[in-house]
C-alpha cells in the first residue's frame, strides 16, 4: 500500500469510516511496530503514536531506497522532497491530533479494592473504593486537568509548562510537582485536601482560597464556604492507600462513613449507647469482607447485628 493510501485509511479509521477488514489492517500495522508498548489504560495512545512513527519509517525507507537505487536528486528535487517530507509529517501528525474529537476517560474504583493507576505523564494515582476520575484525551498534550469524586492520592510527575490540576465540585487544587490526597465524597459536608510532599494552591470559582505546604490539610465546608487549616496523621490518613481500613478510635459516625465508601453499605443504629461508642481495628480491605468485618466489632464491643440487604443494623 503506498504512502497516500495509508494516510487515507488512517484518516478514516481516526474518523470511524473504516469497515471491519480496514480496521483490521490497521491493527495489524498497529502489532506490527515493536518500539510502542501499549499498556492498559493507555492503548489507544500507544496505537496513535505507533501509527505516527510508522508513517515517519514509511518515509524514511522511501528516501533510502532511492538512494540505494543510485538516483542523482538535483538541489531544487532535494528541497522540494524535504519539503514534501515535511508537509506528509505534519500532515500525519495533524491527523492524529488536530482532528481528534475530544474523548473522555472515566475510571471506578470497585467497591472493596483499591485501585492504582498511571496516567499518560506517569502521574501515579490511587482511587479509594467507590472513587471516580475522569480526564480527557488531551490530558499530557494541553493540559493536566482531572475531576474527581470520592478519595484519592495523587503522586504528580513534575511539569512546569503544564499545572497539574484536579477539580473538585467548585474548588480546584493545582500543583506542578507533589504528592497529596484529596477526600471530596458529595455525600459528606466538607471537602479535604492533604499535602504530603511539596506545595498545593487552592481555588474556588471566584478566588484564590490559600496555599497548603508539606504536613497541612485543609478542610473546606460546602454550606458555609469557610476554610480551616491544620496538621495531619499521615498513617491514620493513608491508610486506605496501603490497603488497609484502620480505626483508630473512631466513632460510629466514622465508621458508618468508612464503610459507606469502601464497601457501599449502610451501617446504622438506633441504641444512642452503640452511637457513643468508639472503635479500634485494623482490616485489610481486599482480603476481608464485610460481614467478617461487623461479626469482628460485634463480638468485640458485645453487640447484635443484622444484615438487610445493603443496610447493617448494631443493636
Amino acid at each position: 500500500m503506498n504512502l497516500y493510501n495509508r494516510l487515507k485509511l488512517l484518516r478514516d479509521y481516526l474518523l470511524g469510516k473504516t469497515n471491519e477488514d480496514q480496521r483490521s489492517l490497521v491493527d495489524d500495522w498497529y502489532h506490527s511496530v515493536d518500539d510502542t508498548r501499549p499498556i492498559g489504560l493507555w492503548q489507544e495512545e500507544g496505537k496513535r503514536n505507533a501509527i505516527k512513527g510508522s508513517i515517519q519509517l514509511h518515509i524514511l525507507e522511501q528516501i533510502n531506497k532511492h538512494a540505494a537505487d543510485g538516483k542523482v536528486v538535483r538541489l531544487r528535487g532535494r528541497l522540494m522532497a524535504a519539503a514534501c517530507i515535511t508537509v506528509l509529517v505534519i500532515g500525519a501528525s495533524w491527523l492524529f491530533l488536530a482532528n481528534q474529537p475530544t474523548t473522555y476517560y472515566t475510571i471506578t474504583a470497585p467497591l472493596g479494592e483499591i485501585k492504582q493507576i498511571q496516567l499518560p505523564d506517569n502521574t501515579q494515582v490511587w482511587l479509594k473504593s467507590g472513587t471516580t476520575l475522569q480526564y480527557s484525551s488531551h490530558y499530557g498534550k494541553r493540559n493536566r486537568r482531572l475531576e474527581l469524586m470520592g478519595e484519592a492520592f495523587f503522586d504528580v510527575q513534575k511539569d512546569g509548562s503544564k499545572p497539574f490540576i484536579v477539580k473538585t465540585g467548585t474548588l480546584e487544587t493545582k500543583v506542578l510537582g507533589t504528592a497529596f490526597n484529596i477526600q471530596a465524597y458529595t455525600d459528606r459536608p466538607s471537602i479535604q485536601i492533604w499535602v504530603q510532599q511539596g506545595r498545593v494552591q487552592v481555588s474556588d470559582s471566584t478566588e484564590v482560597i490559600t496555599e497548603l505546604s508539606k504536613g497541612k490539610r485543609l478542610e473546606w465546608d460546602r454550606v458555609s464556604r469557610h476554610a480551616s487549616i491544620d496538621s495531619l496523621d499521615w498513617k491514620q490518613a493513608l491508610a486506605w492507600q496501603q490497603g488497609v481500613l484502620l480505626l483508630e478510635s473512631a466513632t460510629f459516625s466514622e465508621v458508618a462513613s468508612e464503610l459507606k465508601e469502601i464497601y457501599g453499605v449502610a451501617l446504622v443504629t438506633y441504641n444512642d449507647d452503640i452511637r457513643e461508642l468508639h472503635y479500634d481495628a485494623k482490616f485489610f480491605i481486599q482480603k476481608t469482607g464485610i460481614n467478617d468485618i461487623i461479626a469482628s466489632l460485634a463480638a468485640v464491643h458485645r453487640i447484635q447485628y443484622k444484615i438487610q440487604g445493603k443496610t447493617i443494623i448494631l443493636y
